[in-house]
Order: structure tokens, then sequence, then C-alpha cells
């Protein structure tokens, strides 16, 4: 039933991408179609995750290696729009170029989830920050995703990652759920800690 619900949505979508790519040919210098192709993309990656949820969809066909630095750059270059829209100081600290080994387009899920929702939480915050540390450890890479937002309260902390649990008022709470579930099945993890400065994702790859 979640699969024939969601396609309902999906199908529309795609004619609306359609148009708007037509609209872009036609018209190149028309105002605000890279904000509205972006939102329709962040809406396809919200269908995936209900899709995903009811076990009806693999969205990666085959594990392959790939560098993780130009993913989150991948990520951050597909999130510009919004991430210009609230002004978010991005701040990134390689410490190292590292490749790892897995489903390219579900990390590329779990990073778009994490990062979109820190820009999210950052509207209403002055001189919004959102720091990328990316490190790698003799059994393990390690991705540090913080923001200066509101400190998350203690009791959701422990409940964040569940299904259906959300700070935002407009949140469907799979973001986080299906991102712990697909680092997981990589054989990771996804953590959260939150102080009154700093609310930071950490997610951990072991090396195979």
């Amino acid at each position: 039933m979640t699969s024939s619900f969601v396609h309902e949505f999906r199908n529309p979508l795609t004619s609306i991408h359609g148009f708007v790519q037509l609209l872009r040919s036609e018209n190149p210098q028309l105002p605000y179609l890279d904000i509205i192709s972006n939102e329709i993309e962040q809406l396809k990656f919200n269908i995936s995750q209900f899709l995903m949820l009811s076990k009806k969809e693999i969205v990666s066909i085959e594990m392959t290696s790939f560098s993780l630095n130009d993913l989150i750059e991948e990520v951050l270059s597909f999130l510009y729009p919004r991430i210009l829209e609230v002004n978010v100081d991005i701040q990134k600290h390689y410490l190292h170029e590292i490749s790892i080994h897995g489903f390219k387009d579900e990390i590329r899920q779990v990073l778009i989830n994490i990062i979109f929702n820190a820009v999210d939480v950052l509207k209403s915050v002055k001189n919004p920050i959102i720091q990328i540390e990316l490190d790698i450890t003799e059994n393990s890479v390690i991705i540090d995703i913080s923001n200066n937002g509101p400190k998350i309260p203690e009791e959701m902390v422990d409940t964040i990652f569940e299904p259906f649990v959300t700070t935002k008022k407009s949140g469907t709470g799979l973001g986080l759920y299906v991102s712990k579930n697909i680092l997981e099945k990589h054989g990771g993890t996804l953590t959260c800690q939150s102080n009154d400065d700093w609310t930071t994702f950490t997610i951990i790859f072991p090396i195979l």
C-alpha cells in the first residue's frame, strides 16, 4: 500500500521536473528554476525514504568504491541553493582523501538527509555554521557533521533515530531513521551529541 501511495506522488513530480527542464531550455534567464529543481529532487529523496521503509525499492544496484570527499562536495553542490538561502557558513576539514566501498546512492542520501536537516534548523540562527570533518583511523572512517543550531533536548537525543520522531514542524521523521538503517547495513553507525553550542552527527564506517 505504501508503494502504491508513494508512486502517486512520484509520477506528477516527474512531469513537473520535465516541464521545469523545458522552461529552462526555452527561457534560460528565468529566475528560480534551479531552486524549483532542487526542491523537486529533495521531494524525490523523501519519496525514496518511504519506499525504502516499505522494503519495495533498492536505491543502489551494486556496491562500488568511491571518493567520500567527492561525494560530500557533490551533496553540498546539490544543496547549495538551500545553503545560500539560509546563508550558512560551510566549514570543511578534510584531513585525508578517503575512498569507501558501499552503495553510493544510499550514502549520498544519508549525507543529504543530515546536512539538509542541519541547514533547516539554522534558519533562525544568527551566523549559522555547519562544520564537516572527515578523518580516518586504523579501523574506521569518521564523518562529523556539526551545526550551531538549537540544542536537541536530552530526551529526544535517545529517540531521534526512531521512525516519525522529528524536531521539525514539517518533518516526516523518517530521514534519520532511514539513514541509521543504511549505515547499519554498511556495518557502520550513526550517533548524535547535542549541547548548547553544537549538535554533532557522527558517522563511522568500518574499514573492511
